[in-house]
């Protein structure tokens, strides 16, 4: 007879007889308490895990082997019977899977628009994984890199593209949202997207956001692509803070921040030698007691428009990865300032997490985890000031919010009831979730009251 020991209380099993040298089935029935009883959403998973111990006795005597039982919210057998978004199906060659975010795959991408058939694309591509944490989640993001420009979904021409996932945002608008105020300010450019459902190899994946990435192009960010130069004056650099230190040269600046050469990648010795003290001299000017100073100070070192905006974007989101993480700023050719942006990665955001203070909507974030805000905060009053001002003249749109939340989640209604067949997980905390509503709609209106009280501190703090 064979048992099993271990198991949840929600999961339960017969035990089974069989004859020495045959084989037998155990089949194992769980109730949906199962998934709420594995995740209490009080620690950094996205799957469970259960030690067994399977007990085989019989005339001869007793074995018991260890085995592992992992318990993930997906239901991969899902098929939609109603698409109403654009479907993008990823095809990879001999239905090769993506397992890496270093090696690429080879395959092609379709895209059908039911809606706009001028949408309609269809080329081949390389396919890896994307992400640091959001790799680790069940369901997966991946970067795309088309063999030739093309405007996806009637976007600028590019090669290289993004499929956020959004397991961990339940609305799935969170960087929608960010994109969506940063387009509000000075900042030059946001990342664009649309969002999709998505199949790979045949498997219905879920909504996906198909959205423009970070990279220098004249469509994004708009400076110098000119790796091959001789000269490191006449390159662009397009700089990333990020701890994962996933560029080829990144180094520790004086106070502490994580800096990667994001583009170019990797860099020669020649602009390693440029860039690094440039971005550190240019650091150097927030903690400077002349912070403040017109012609000596961190604005001789930084376009003032965009540090102010930058900030104004994710405080007003209370980005949690606002304090080094997943953050890009740029210079273009010559003695010119750095540029702070573009915005990106806001997933944990706006209320989406339980182990920061910027939980709570009312409390400061970015001016005081962020070194350099810190700094600036402490060493410019004039700074202060400027955040004033922008608030007051991007005050009349921020106010628009909560209906650009409601038509977002509007159109994604019949896709969420998708995708959630897809990934059942809208009962449970999955890391970093504080709270879990048990419906899309629950999702949205915890986002749209998180925000709300957030525009009220920002007005208490930074309104005239």
């Amino acid at each position: 007879m064979i048992t099993v020991a271990g198991l949840p209380s929600a999961v339960t099993v017969q035990p089974v007889t069989a004859a020495v040298g045959s084989t037998a089935n155990l089949t194992f029935v769980s109730t949906t308490a199962l998934a709420a009883e594995c995740f209490q959403g009080v620690a950094s998973v996205f799957s469970s895990y259960s030690s067994l111990a399977l007990q085989a006795k019989g005339s001869s005597g007793t074995e018991t082997q260890g085995y592992g039982m992992e318990v993930v919210l997906e239901n991969p057998s899902f098929t939609p019977t109603k698409t109403y978004l654009p479907v993008v199906n990823i095809a990879t060659d001999g239905g090769i899977a993506v397992t890496s975010e270093d090696d690429y795959v080879d395959g092609t991408l379709t895209i059908t628009d039911p809606m706009t058939s001028s949408n309609n694309y269809t080329g081949t591509m390389e396919i890896k994984g994307h992400g640091n944490t959001t790799w680790a989640m069940p369901k997966k993001p991946y970067k795309v890199k088309l063999d030739s420009k093309a405007k996806l979904m009637g976007m600028h021409s590019e090669k290289n593209w993004v499929l956020l996932a959004n397991y961990d945002d339940k609305t799935m608008l969170r960087d929608a949202v960010a994109s969506y105020i940063s387009n509000m300010t000075r900042l030059p450019w946001a990342p664009a997207s649309y969002f999709v459902e998505m199949t790979m190899n045949g498997q219905y994946m879920g909504v996906y956001q198909l959205i423009e990435s970070v990279d220098i192009d004249s469509n994004r960010v708009d400076i110098a692509d000119s790796d091959a130069s001789t000269d490191p004056t006449q390159d662009g650099y397009l700089m990333e803070i990020d701890h994962t230190l996933g560029d080829t040269f990144n180094w520790t600046t004086p106070h502490g921040l994580p800096v990667g050469s994001h583009d170019p990648d990797p860099p020669t010795d020649a602009q390693e030698a440029y860039i690094q003290p440039l971005v550190n001299n240019a650091e150097a000017t927030f903690f400077a007691s002349n912070a403040s100073d017109a012609t000596a100070g961190w604005r001789s070192k930084w376009t003032e428009a965009s540090v102010v905006d930058w900030f104004l974007v994710n405080e007003l989101m209370g980005n949690h990865d606002a304090n080094g993480e997943s953050e890009y700023f740029y210079k273009d050719v010559g003695d010119v300032p750095f540029v702070a942006g573009p915005i990106w990665d806001f997933d944990i955001s706006s209320g989406n997490d339980d182990y920061g203070a910027i939980q709570d909507p009312s409390v400061a974030w970015v001016s005081t985890q962020h070194a350099w805000y810190a700094a600036l905060f402490k060493n410019d009053p004039t700074f202060q000031a400027a955040v004033k001002t922008e608030w007051a003249a991007m005050r009349s749109q921020v106010s628009g919010l909560p209906d650009y939340i409601d038509t977002s989640s509007a159109t994604l209604a019949q896709a969420a009831n998708n995708n959630y067949q897809r990934w059942p997980n809208l009962y449970q905390r999955v890391w970093p979730n504080p709270e879990a509503a048990g419906s899309y709609s629950g999702e949205v209106t915890y986002l749209k009251q998180w925000i709300n009280s957030r525009i009220s501190y920002m007005d208490k703090t930074y309104g005239n």
